[in-house]
């Protein structure tokens, strides 16, 4: 082999890790051999979880599952999909008790309770937050009766945008995921309020970013105050403190939190008033873990 075409192998090489963030699938994956959960000083405790419901398929939604939250409202979840664009409202076991309809919706990607039934979405291909409230006789949602919408455009590409979205109900902080090129966490203060709105971007090479390949979901958990980042490429939940420090993370694959197969597509992730964890994964599975008792 001559010395150009070993130098084009190089760089191809060199693009295609930059390009693909193979560097941080590789990291993750090499790292949680050595480390399979570390928790530091948190309530979550997620060393002690195990599946409840594994990839339980929801049969009236043929595809494109991609956000779930808990509402404590009703004391049930509310799922979303972006192709159709619909809201489903499920029980904690999953099953679907009834279909709102999304009307001039792009690509709904990620759903969040906020408080007093009023819901966030976010749409990626417009780049938009959208709130509006959802009581127990909302049939249908008509983007062009919403008020409260909010557009942020960063440099993403298609098809990679926001991902995930949650809320710190206390300090009035929206979390928005960006899913890669950049993997990037978007913080917007007092969007709700509307008083002194401030808004913040993750520097893209924070700790926890190196150990996940993409952002596919994101979860505010109000009782450590800590985030829990979901990657499908990496398929891992990593929890982070508001520092951006990482405390521990998970693998959502065969062999762990007693998991038979591998989580294939994970989507959304949020947890319940009893801790217990939910994720959705395309094109239809949920799945829930329970914190065992010691």
């Amino acid at each position: 082999m001559n010395l150009r075409k070993l130098m084009l192998i190089s760089i191809s090489i060199y693009v295609l890790i930059i390009f693909t963030d193979l560097n941080d699938i590789v990291y993750a994956k090499v790292n949680s051999v050595k480390n399979d959960i570390k928790n530091v000083n948190s309530s979550l405790e997620l060393s002690n979880y195990k599946v409840s419901i594994e990839a339980k398929e929801i049969k009236s939604i043929k595809d494109n599952l991609s956000g779930i939250t808990y509402c404590n409202e009703t004391n049930t979840l509310f799922a979303i999909t972006n192709s159709p664009r619909d809201i489903y409202e499920l029980t904690l076991d999953g099953e679907i008790l009834r279909k709102i309809e999304l009307i001039g919706f792009s690509d709904t990607e990620g759903i969040s309770y906020l408080y007093d039934n009023l819901f966030a979405i976010v749409d990626e291909k417009n780049q938009q937050v959208y709130t509006f409230p959802i009581n127990k006789d909302t049939k249908k949602i008509d983007i062009f009766h919403l008020r409260d919408v909010f557009t942020l455009k960063i440099n993403t590409y298609e098809n990679f945008g926001y991902e995930g979205v949650s809320y710190n109900k206390k300090d009035d902080v929206i979390f928005i995921v960006n899913e890669k090129f950049p993997s990037e966490l978007i913080k917007i203060k007092n969007l709700i309020s509307k008083k002194n709105m401030n808004i913040s971007f993750g520097d893209g090479k924070t700790v926890f970013n190196n150990f996940m390949g993409d952002f596919s979901g994101i979860y505010f958990d109000s009782k450590s105050e800590d985030l829990l980042f979901l990657s499908d490429e990496s398929k891992m939940i990593a929890q982070i403190d508001q520092n951006g420090t990482q405390l521990s993370f998970i693998q959502l694959e065969k062999g762990f939190l007693g998991l038979k197969k591998n989580i294939p597509q994970a989507e959304g992730i949020t947890m319940d008033k009893d801790d217990t964890l939910y994720i959705v994964s395309e094109p239809n599975l949920f799945y829930s873990f329970k914190k065992e008792k010691l």
